[in-house]
């Protein structure tokens, strides 16, 4: 069972994520290395726009969770790594918001990263993601 926590007293998140989740009962916890914006051919979708990379990193992660039978609801946790550089663009896009929401607003930890694996073929962003299912 999940249970989404925002303390009272606490400052309310400025993005749509949870401050506190939390699990009982785990029957099966799902561990995301880290996602990226790769399309079916293996390339970075959308190079330069932080908004497209995230969509596909959100439409992504919801195919791997399906392939061990979970969704976007069982996420309890995610950490994202941004570009610095790309960090101003990833908050005023909209993208932190298409990425909550798509996730069904996880606890999330935000990282402004100075590279990443990927960012010679265009990368922007990554995540990964905790998934849990009762």
């Amino acid at each position: 069972m999940k249970q989404k926590i925002n303390p009272d007293g606490m400052i309310k998140p400025p993005a749509p994520y949870s401050t506190i989740i939390k699990v009982s009962a785990v029957e099966e916890m799902i561990c995301l290395s880290g996602v990226s914006a790769n399309g079916p051919e293996g390339g970075i979708v959308g190079k330069g726009d932080i908004l497209a990379q995230t969509k596909q990193i959100v439409e992504n992660i919801k195919k791997e969770l399906a392939a061990v039978g979970a969704s976007k609801k069982d996420i309890v946790m995610t950490t994202t790594y941004v570009l610095a550089d790309a960090m101003d663009d990833f908050l005023m896009t909209g993208a932190a918001n298409v990425l909550f929401d798509g996730l069904d607003n996880p606890a999330d930890t935000l990282v402004g990263v100075a590279s990443l694996a990927g960012m010679k073929g265009g990368a922007l962003i990554e995540v990964n993601a905790i998934a849990v299912k009762d």
